[in-house]
């Protein structure tokens, strides 16, 4: 948590131009190529987004009998667990957002992260400050630490 705590602070405010609130609240993008021009398509689309906070949230119920009074536990876990990811995963959507200014160049293929927009995201922010893209780097790489706890707590659930 302290990953993403990190990255949606950090990656809007290292970024040298940052989207306005009217752009990340009411923008959509309907230049897309993908012949999309519906907004209420594409704001469904966009929720998809936060369908991770509604997965995973039966660890908790897997790992209960391990726990002290589990007939209280169990709950207060998997309430506790989408609780903390809707209001986490928000926060970390928005601060990326908020760093994102250039939408056609983080969808190019030719851009400097091959067409992977958050990996773009996270080298133009620093590269706009610094001059250099490390610090991107660094970024994917507390991804990456993410994506394997999330991984591990997957393993850890399933085998029970």
């Amino acid at each position: 948590m302290l990953g993403v705590f990190v990255l949606m602070i950090a990656v809007p405010a290292v970024a040298t131009e940052r989207a306005s609130a009217k752009f990340v609240f009411t923008n959509f993008n309907t230049d897309n190529g993908a012949g999309i021009h519906s907004h209420v398509y594409i704001f469904l689309l966009g929720l998809l987004m936060s369908q991770y906070t509604l997965l995973g949230y039966d660890a908790s119920a897997h790992m209960t009998e391990e726990t002290k009074n589990a007939d209280k536990n169990g709950p207060i876990g998997i309430i506790s667990a989408i609780g903390i990811s809707i209001v986490v995963g928000w926060g970390y959507i928005l601060g990326v957002t908020f760093a994102v200014k250039d939408i056609p160049s983080l969808l190019s293929p030719d851009n400097e992260a091959g067409g992977y927009a958050i990996a773009q995201v996270f080298y133009q922010a620093f590269k706009s400050r610094y001059g250099s893209g490390v610090g991107g780097i660094v970024c994917l790489g507390i991804v990456a630490v993410a994506i394997y706890f999330c991984g591990m707590s997957s393993v850890t659930s399933n085998s029970r």
